[in-house]
């Protein structure tokens, strides 16, 4: 099964970081991937699709940086994803039944605008890993977060980003 790229994950977390920002600050790729300690060029070529779907708002000049363009409880697993990896399908159909030997290759039945029985798993379960990815949201993510590790964890990035970001 394809697996979604390291891209979705690095726009996650660093989603997550955005929701408790000031709403008058941003916060540059550099410092969320300093913070985080990851790749700066992936994370600005996530961030790059996240702004052109509408997810983050950017600011230009010696206060730039990004902030989430709407609320975290608005901003679902799924739109992250779409907007990192564009439209995904985790199955491609190459009408082997086409081949099959037995079948009068002039009267196909399926050839109706019907799925075969194994593209029609596929799909209910493509829509089944699209719907949980669309009821989970970056606001559900930081309630899971602070359930995990306590407020203290998000009291310290708050505190890290105040002191190396917004008091520069």
């Amino acid at each position: 099964m394809p697996t979604l790229g390291k891209n979705v994950e690095y726009a996650i977390h660093s989603l997550v970081y955005l929701i408790d920002n000031p709403k008058s600050e941003t916060i540059t790729v550099r410092d969320l991937a300093n913070f985080q300690n990851i790749s700066e060029t992936y994370l600005a070529k996530a961030f790059t699709k996240l702004k052109k779907a509408g997810i983050v708002k950017s600011n230009i000049g010696v206060k730039g940086g990004y902030k989430l363009a709407r609320s975290a409880e608005e901003i679902t697993f799924l739109d992250i994803v779409l907007a990192v990896e564009g439209e995904i399908s985790f199955f491609e159909c190459n009408q082997i039944r086409d081949n099959c030997i037995m079948l009068d290759k002039e009267n196909l039945p399926w050839k109706k605008d019907s799925v075969c029985a194994i593209h029609q798993v596929m799909i209910e379960t493509e829509n089944k890993i699209k719907d949980s990815l669309r009821e989970k949201n970056l606001q559900w993510v930081h309630n899971m977060i602070r359930k995990q590790y306590g407020q203290e964890m998000i009291d310290n990035a708050q505190d890290w980003f105040q002191s190396n970001v917004f008091n520069k």
